[in-house]
C-alpha cells in the first residue's frame, strides 16, 4: 500500500526529533456480581536492564517519571585584555550529551463499554473527582466496589455521583476494572448504552502491556522492539485521531490488544525502553503502522500493508535487527523520535 493513502497523519502536538532511514530486509517465509474484595494480580519483577524499568511493589508499579524538557542557556563571555591575547588551553574534557527521554504523552483506552455495572478498585487510596477536578469522594485501598447506572448518574458503592467521575489512585497506585489491573487513572462515564470505563495512562507504560499482549514475551528481543515501534506509531495516530470524545482507542484486536499489568514482562520493559519514543514517519508525519499475526491476514485485512508478527519473529531469528524488520514491512518510511514541542 502506498504511503499517499490515509495512513499518514500530521503531528501538531509533538515534534519529530531526528530521523533515520530504515534498512530494507528480505521478506521472511510464513510457516455483575457486586464485588467486595479484589484479588491482586501476580507480582512481576522488573528487568535487570535497562535500569529505568519500574519497580513492582505488590499490586502497583511506580509511574514512570515525566519527561523533562532540556533548557539551554546562552552565555556571552565578557572580553578582557588577557583573554584576547591568550590562546585557549588544550583539554581532554568533552561536553556530555543528555540521554534522550521520551516526552510524557497520555493515551486513553476504553477497557469496558456498554455494561449496566462494573467492578472497580484501587491498590492505594483513591480520590473521586468530577470532570472539572472537584473532589466528591474517596476509595479505600483494595476496597472492591460495584458501579451501577442510575437516573441521577453513577452509583459507586452506596453513594450517587455525577455521570462522569475520575478515579485517581494516590502514590502511583493501580486501578482495577472488571478482572484486570491497570496503571494510571480511571474515567467512568454514564452513557445511554451503559457504563464506559476508560484507562488514562502514559503512552510508554501502555506499551509495556500492549507488546506483551500482542506478541509472546519470549519472542526474540529484536522482534519485540519492532512490535514496540509499530504499536507506538499506531497509538500516536489514534491519539491524534481519537475514536471518540472520551477515548483514543479500545483494548481489543479491533485496535491493539491491551490486557493491563498482567501482560507486562521484563522483555517488554526492555523492548519498549530501548526504543523509547521511536515511531515510523514520512515527511514529518506519523505513519499508521498496521500489523497482524500472519502475512495472510495482512494481505486480506490490510491489503498487503503492514507487519506480519510471525514474519518479524522469523526475521529476528535470522539475525535481523528491529530497524531491518521494520524496513521490510514498511518500505520508504523513516524511524523518528518524538520530541516535546
Amino acid at each position: 500500500m502506498k504511503l499517499s493513502t490515509a495512513l499518514i497523519w500530521g503531528v501538531p502536538i509533538l515534534a519529530l526529533a531526528s530521523s533515520i532511514p530504515l534498512i530494507l530486509a528480505r521478506s521472511a517465509p510464513e510457516n455483575p456480581p457486586i464485588v467486595t474484595s479484589i484479588t491482586p494480580s501476580p507480582t512481576v519483577e522488573p528487568p535487570k536492564t535497562p535500569k529505568i524499568a519500574p519497580q513492582v511493589p505488590k499490586l502497583a508499579r511506580q509511574l514512570a517519571e515525566k519527561a523533562i524538557a532540556a533548557t539551554h542557556f546562552a552565555v556571552t563571555p565578557t572580553p578582557t585584555t588577557k583573554s584576547n591575547k591568550s590562546k585557549p588551553k588544550k583539554t581532554t574534557k568533552t561536553a556530555k550529551i543528555a540521554p534522550y527521554k521520551p516526552p510524557s504523552v497520555q493515551i486513553r483506552v476504553a477497557v469496558s463499554q456498554k455494561t449496566p455495572s462494573v467492578a472497580i478498585g484501587t491498590s492505594t487510596p483513591a480520590r473521586l473527582k468530577t470532570l472539572n477536578g472537584q473532589r466528591v469522594g474517596f476509595l479505600q485501598t483494595m476496597q472492591g466496589v460495584n458501579v451501577q447506572m442510575q437516573p441521577q448518574g453513577l452509583q459507586i458503592g452506596e453513594q450517587i455521583f455525577p455521570g462522569v467521575i475520575w478515579v485517581e489512585p494516590t502514590a502511583g497506585g493501580a486501578v482495577y476494572v472488571g478482572d484486570r489491573w491497570y496503571r494510571g487513572r480511571l474515567l467512568l462515564v454514564a452513557q445511554k448504552e451503559g457504563i464506559l470505563a476508560v484507562n488514562a495512562v502514559d503512552l510508554e507504560q501502555y506499551l509495556y502491556s500492549v507488546v506483551g499482549s500482542e506478541m509472546h514475551s519470549q519472542a526474540p528481543i529484536e522482534a519485540l522492539k519492532a512490535q514496540s515501534v509499530a504499536a507506538r506509531s499506531y497509538a500516536m495516530v489514534h491519539i491524534l485521531r481519537p475514536a471518540s470524545d472520551w477515548y483514543n482507542l479500545g483494548n481489543t484486536e479491533r485496535w491493539q490488544v491491551y490486557k493491563g499489568i498482567k501482560s507486562e514482562y521484563p522483555s517488554t520493559y526492555q523492548a519498549v525502553n530501548e526504543t523509547g519514543g521511536q515511531i515510523l514517519s514520512d515527511r514529518g508525519r506519523v505513519v499508521e503502522s498496521l500489523y497482524a499475526s500472519t502475512a495472510e491476514i495482512v494481505n486480506k485485512v490490510h491489503k498487503g500493508w503492514g507487519m506480519s508478527q510471525t514474519g518479524a519473529y522469523q526475521l529476528a531469528n535470522q539475525g535481523y535487527n528491529y530497524q531491518q524488520i521494520l524496513g521490510n514491512y514498511y518500505p520508504g518510511v523513516q524511524l523518528s523520535r518524538l520530541g516535546a514541542q
